[in-house]
């Protein structure tokens, strides 16, 4: 039914977590500072806002694939997917942050975290390893 037209594809963690869990704290986390945030590498991304209603797209994570249908562009997305979305779930699709205060708004970038905002919950996902936006099949 459908076939994937974009796929992007991320580079795995490095061993910042394991550091993170021997307290090893020492100077903070590079995707913390504003300076690495300014300078990141923006575009392997999907913005909801340049994809029309009802685009799917499957997002992998870290540890769950998710799957997304864009309701519109202010980041209203059913989503299927992990231990909090078992079945299609309304939710907002409020970006992608690094795990601190930055937020990249109604965006889905490769190797961060995806936040979503369902029942006044806020749910965070693992890192974003590949986003692929599906296409519809078109019969003749």
């Amino acid at each position: 039914m459908s076939v994937k037209s974009h796929v992007y594809r991320g580079i795995r963690s490095s061993t910042a977590r394991l550091k993170e869990a021997r307290g090893e704290f020492d100077r903070p986390r590079r995707a913390a500072s504003l300076d690495a945030w300014l300078a990141r590498d923006w575009s392997h991304a999907v913005h909801l806002t340049s994809l029309e209603e009802f685009q799917q797209i499957h997002v992998c994570t870290q540890n769950t694939l998710y799957e997304l249908i864009v309701i519109n562009q202010g980041g209203d997305v059913r989503v299927r997917g992990g231990r909090y979305f078992p079945e299609w779930t309304v939710a907002r699709l409020a970006g992608c942050t690094a795990g601190g205060s930055f937020l990249k708004r109604l965006a889905i970038n490769l190797g961060l975290q995806m936040e979503f905002e369902c029942d006044r919950r806020r749910i965070v996902t693992s890192p974003v390893r590949t986003i692929a936006l599906l296409q519809r099949s078109q019969t003749v």
